[in-house]
């Protein structure tokens, strides 16, 4: 008689936890086969982006077109956020383009996807305007993804154009660096990709495991809390803050020139052309909002060392103060770290006059409009 009671006591007790349970069971599969993708997120990177099934191919879900009305990432839902519509593409390999074709190829980081700019306003097609030819992004990647990704092998650029923000130029890998995870996925993704079945379980499950209402919730705690992600100067938010001009010491400049010499030689080696091209920070061209005022030495010194070693370069600092300064153009989102669609036609201009891009031009160069032309009115 004890024994049944005991063990009608641990059904109850099973049964409660049961109950208790099954809504944080339940709830990821409603918000995967119920609710739209969007729901829960600010913008279109974290609905898309892969977050746990890493043996996927590309750093988002393949073949999605989707518009969104987006907020920037340093101060979403917020008093503070500026809300702007915009449209994605993905290609069948999972990264932001609306076809695979790549004369020119693009390696970058967020600002080379497109964050918070419509798939028109991204440099791979403004790039693709200016030049008549066809512009791939693969980003955000990296030159040993790209090395090791098998239809680069099979159909290479004639050109890469390795980018990055400034902040995180240092954390850029040496060639050979992670070769094995790349190939790896390069294999897994060949996989998924072979079977309309396996990317569409694999994109369900990576959902699944993003628990989007879980970090919303997280998130609404931290800003009630007053815990805040941002930097603020001036109504401008940063990412970094003062700490985005500090100084760089001569053997940290030297091992990144090196570096990237080494990415030059790597694709010199396999007939590809190369140029890289450095994104400066907002902190780097808003400088006179910082409480120090203090000007960003990073860009100029690298690029001395880049000099010395032949490595083509665009340098866009220069001009993008000259705007900011002269003309009082916006090159940054006010609530967000990356570029905007000004700097992006800005930097697609330069780019396009660099002597190793121009001879890519379909059609014989000419010269452009002069730069410096009044953003304002667009």
């Amino acid at each position: 008689m004890a024994e049944d009671m005991k063990h009608k006591g641990v059904k109850r007790l099973l049964g409660k936890l049961t109950l208790l349970a099954l809504p944080f069971i339940l709830w990821p599969l409603v918000e995967v086969f119920v609710l739209p993708m969007n729901f829960f997120t600010f913008r279109i990177w974290e609905t898309i982006s892969v977050n746990s099934m890493r043996v996927m191919p590309g750093p988002f879900y393949p073949n999605v077109h989707m518009q969104m009305e987006e907020e920037g990432e340093l101060a979403p839902r917020t008093p503070f956020a500026q809300k702007r519509q915009v449209e994605w593409y993905t290609d069948p390999y999972g990264y932001r383009n609306r076809d695979t074709k790549n004369d020119v190829l693009l390696i970058g980081d967020s600002n080379i996807t497109g964050a918070k700019l419509s798939q028109e306003e991204t440099l791979a097609e403004v790039l693709e305007q200016h030049l008549g030819r066809d512009v791939y992004s693969f980003a955000p990647a990296t030159v040993n993804r790209f090395l090791a990704t098998d239809r680069f092998e099979e159909n290479p650029p004639e050109l890469v154009i390795v980018s990055s923000i400034e902040r995180r130029i240092p954390e850029l890998p040496a060639v050979g660096d992670n070769s094995l995870g790349s190939k790896v996925r390069n294999l897994t993704g060949k996989l998924i990709s072979s079977s309309p079945f396996l990317t569409n379980l694999t994109v369900k499950a990576d959902r699944i495991s993003k628990l989007s209402l879980y970090h919303r919730m997280l998130a609404e705690i931290d800003r009630a809390m007053g815990r805040k992600a941002y930097i603020s100067y001036h109504n401008e938010f940063f990412m970094e803050g003062e700490q985005a001009n500090r100084a760089y010491p001569e053997e940290e400049l030297d091992r990144i020139a090196d570096v990237l010499e080494g990415y030059r030689d790597a694709l010199q080696e396999r007939g590809m052309h190369f140029v890289f091209l450095p994104i400066p920070n907002k902190e780097n061209i808003y400088y006179q909002l910082l409480p120090s005022q203090k000007e960003a030495t990073f860009l100029p010194q690298l690029l001395r060392r880049l000099d010395a070693r032949g490595v083509a370069y665009v340098d866009l600092q220069p001009a993008f103060r000259e705007l900011y300064q002269q003309q009082q153009v916006q090159l940054y989102p006010v609530d967000d770290a990356h570029w905007n669609e000004v700097a992006v036609k800005v930097a697609a201009q330069l780019l396009t006059r660099h002597s190793t891009v121009a001879q890519l031009k379909a059609t014989p160069y000419e010269a452009e409009e002069h730069l410096l032309v009044n953003y304002k009115e667009e």
